[in-house]
């Protein structure tokens, strides 16, 4: 999807982020030196991916990492069947929906990791009762 741009050595990375390489190259030794003892000052100890020795003739893989939208609490309110409801708590006959765009079901705070749950769980109960054309 060209979302990662691969580079060949530590030079076309300090290029590609617009820092300079002396400061790249020392940040990556100290990394790695880190990485040799397991652990660092805050208690990580999962390394995996740590640059090689030879920075000059590692192969990275970079991004831009911006902000984006997690998730979306909607608005759109639907009874256990999935069908949308109008202003005064009716179903909107043939209207359905499932996932982010609908509210309520998770109340004012998403609980994590129920997203996909969500969407899978509501858009099966419409997809059964829609009739197959």
């Amino acid at each position: 999807k060209g979302l990662l741009t691969k580079l060949e050595g530590i030079s076309a990375l300090a290029e590609w982020m617009g820092v300079a390489e002396a400061t790249l190259r020392a940040t990556m030794r100290e990394y790695q030196s880190v990485a040799e003892k397991g652990s660092d000052e805050w208690g990580k100890s999962s390394f995996r991916g740590a640059p090689q020795v030879d920075l000059d003739s590692e192969t990275f893989y970079a991004g831009r990492v911006v902000p984006v939208l997690h998730y979306c609490m909607g608005g759109i309110t639907i009874d256990t069947e999935g069908s949308v409801l109008d202003k005064q708590g009716q179903p909107i006959p043939g209207l359905h929906a499932a996932g982010e765009v609908t509210g309520g079901v998770h109340g004012n705070n998403r609980l994590g990791g129920n997203s996909l749950l969500e969407c899978t769980v509501f858009g099966t109960i419409v997809g059964k009762k829609l009739p197959i054309e």
